[in-house]
C-alpha cells in the first residue's frame, strides 16, 4: 500500500490529524517497510507502540503492551489512547500447574483493560486449556464481569502461552482513584459428557475471598490508580428521562400466553467522555419485556454528524428491577455540545428492489443501506481460510451492516460454509472504522487440537477466485424525529 492509497483511506475515515502525521512521517523515513502490506488498524498499532518503545513510567507516558505485538491481537479500544495510558504490572501467580500474569492494566472511567498471560507449566497451552478457566475481576470487592459491553480476547503465543486481554465496562461504577484489583479463577473440569464448576460462591458480590479461597483459585491482585487519564474524562450528568414501549406477559382462564403493549419509563443517566470511548449510561425499569432499544437508535451530534452506535450486548430487566446498559458511540468527545437521540418510527424490513451488487477489486464501493446512509468498502484482503472487509459508515447505518459475499453466480461464499465460518466485526476506534472477518472455524481432534485446513477449498487464491461480488442489505425504516431525546451538554 503506498502513501497515496493511506491518504485517501485517512480523507474517508477522518483519524486524529496528529495519529495521521505520524503514521506518514514513519512511512516517508522508511520505518515499518515490513508492515506496508498489512491493513490501516496494524499501521495505527505499530505507530503507537513505535512512539513509546523503551518507556516504561507508569501511565504518565504509558508501557509497551506485550499483547498487540502480535498480528493475531485484535483491536479492542483506542490504541493511541492504550498506549499511552497504561501501567505495567507484572503481578504473578502459579497454582495447579498454570502461571497468570498480570503484565498491563488501562483503565479510565469508561473502560477497564486487563492484559494477562497464561501459561501452563512444562507444555504448550492448548485450547482446552484454556476454556478450562473462566476468569472473574473484582473492583474493590466487586464483580465487574456482569453487566453489557464486556469482551476478552485471546490467542496463543509461539512459545506455547495464552496472551489476552479483558475489557471491563466500568461506566455505572464508581471506581476510585487507587483500587484493588483482583483476577482469579477456579479451573473447570470439561470432558464430552459432563461439565461441573464447585466455585458457585465467587459469584456472589459480597463474597468475601479468605486466604482459604484464594490458594484453591489461581488468583492474583494489584492495587493501581487512575489518575493520569481521570483528569481526561469528562462525565455528564443528564438524568434525562424518557418514555418507551415495552410488552408485558398475560394469561387467560385456560393458561393461554398473550402480551399487552404498556409504556415505561427510562433514564439516561449520563455521558461519559474518556480516552477509552464515548458512551451513554442508561437505566430503565419495566415489568414485561421489550422496551425502548437506544441502542437501536439514531444519535446526532449538534451538527447534524450521525455518530455510530456500536452494537454491543444488552442487559434485560427482570420484574420491578432497574435495568443499565451502557451504549458507545463513536466520532464524539468531550467538546461535543450537544446529542440528539431519533428512535425508528416504524419496524425496520429489507428491501431486496434496492439492494445492490457490486464486484469487488476496485475501491471504495459506496452501498445505500437506508435513506440515512451507506457503507463504503475501502478494502477486501484475503488470506488462507479467511478474508476480511474494511468499511466505514457515511451517515446512519444500524448495526453491523448485513453482507453477503457472494461468487459470479449469487452464491453465498464463506470459508468452510456456512456452519463453519466464524464472523467478527473488528471497531478500529482511531479511525472511526470496522474490519468485517470471515475465518475458517476449524475442526478439533479428539484431544481439542485444531485440524490442518484443507486448502483444496479455503486456500487465499480459492477464496479470490470464489468470492468477486458483494451486496449489503437495504432497510426501509423511517426515524421518528417527533419523539426525539434531546441532550444538552454544555
Amino acid at each position: 500500500m503506498h502513501n497515496s492509497d493511506f491518504e485517501n483511506i485517512f480523507s474517508k475515515i477522518e483519524p486524529d490529524d496528529a495519529l495521521k502525521s505520524r503514521i506518514m512521517d514513519r512511512m516517508e523515513n522508511g520505518e515499518m517497510k515490513k508492515s506496508t502490506r498489512n491493513n490501516i488498524r496494524r499501521m495505527v498499532a505499530i505507530a503507537a507502540c513505535v512512539a513509546i518503545a523503551g518507556i516504561s513510567t507508569a501511565f504518565a507516558t504509558g508501557s509497551v503492551i506485550s499483547y498487540f505485538q502480535s498480528d493475531r491481537a485484535v483491536d479492542i479500544t483506542s490504541m493511541e489512547a492504550l498506549a499511552q495510558y497504561n501501567d505495567e504490572v507484572g503481578a504473578t501467580v502459579s497454582n495447579f500447574g498454570y502461571t497468570l500474569t498480570l503484565d498491563n492494566l488501562a483503565t479510565d472511567d469508561n473502560f477497564m483493560h486487563i492484559f494477562y498471560t497464561l501459561k501452563k507449566d512444562n507444555a504448550a497451552m492448548t485450547e482446552e486449556d484454556y476454556y478450562n478457566f473462566w476468569f472473574l475481576c473484582r473492583i474493590n470487592g466487586k464483580l465487574a464481569n456482569f453487566g453489557n459491553h464486556n469482551e476478552e480476547k485471546a490467542y496463543t503465543t509461539e512459545d506455547g502461552a495464552y496472551r489476552g486481554v479483558i475489557k471491563l465496562n466500568i461506566a455505572d461504577m464508581e471506581v476510585p482513584d487507587t483500587f484493588t484489583l483482583e483476577m482469579y479463577s477456579e479451573p473447570v473440569t470439561m470432558t464430552k459428557e459432563n461439565s461441573s464448576f464447585e466455585g458457585d460462591y465467587l459469584f456472589n458480590d459480597n463474597t468475601v475471598l479468605t486466604d482459604d479461597d484464594k490458594a484453591k483459585l489461581l488468583y492474583v491482585s494489584t492495587t493501581a490508580k487512575k489518575s493520569s487519564v481521570e483528569t481526561k474524562s469528562v462525565v455528564k450528568e443528564v438524568n434525562k428521562k424518557f418514555p418507551f414501549i415495552y410488552y408485558d406477559e398475560i394469561y387467560d382462564e385456560n393458561g393461554n400466553e398473550s402480551s399487552v403493549e404498556k409504556q415505561g419509563e427510562g433514564e439516561i443517566s449520563k455521558v461519559v467522555f474518556s480516552p477509552f470511548g464515548s458512551q451513554l449510561v442508561v437505566k430503565d425499569r419495566f415489568e414485561g419485556y421489550g422496551g425502548m432499544k437506544v441502542s437501536g437508535s439514531a444519535i446526532f451530534d449538534e451538527n447534524g454528524q450521525s455518530l455510530d452506535v456500536l452494537n454491543t450486548d444488552l442487559s434485560g430487566g427482570r420484574v420491578g428491577i432497574d435495568c443499565t446498559n451502557k451504549i458507545e458511540f463513536l466520532k464524539a468527545d468531550a467538546n461535543t455540545k450537544a446529542l440528539k437521540i431519533v428512535p425508528l418510527k416504524n419496524t425496520m424490513s429489507y428491501n431486496d428492489e434496492k439492494t445492490t451488487v457490486q464486484q469487488i477489486g476496485t475501491y471504495p464501493l459506496t452501498f445505500k443501506t437506508s435513506d440515512y446512509g451507506s457503507v463504503v468498502v475501502t478494502n477486501i484482503r484475503f488470506s488462507d481460510g479467511a478474508f476480511e472487509i474494511d468499511y466505514y459508515k457515511d451517515g446512519f447505518s444500524l448495526y453491523d451492516p448485513a453482507f453477503h459475499t457472494m461468487d459470479k453466480d449469487g452464491n453465498i461464499i464463506e470459508p468452510g460454509g456456512k456452519l463453519g465460518c466464524l464472523f467478527t466485526t473488528i471497531v478500529h476506534h482511531d479511525t472511526n472504522s470496522y474490519t468485517a472477518k470471515y475465518e475458517y472455524c476449524g475442526e478439533y481432534d479428539e484431544n481439542g487440537n485444531i485440524l490442518p485446513f484443507d486448502m483444496s477449498t479455503i486456500s487465499k487464491e480459492k477464496l479470490e477466485q470464489a468470492f468477486t461480488h458483494l451486496s449489503i442489505n437495504y432497510y426501509d425504516f423511517e426515524l421518528d424525529y417527533d419523539n426525539a431525546i434531546d441532550i444538552d451538554l454544555k
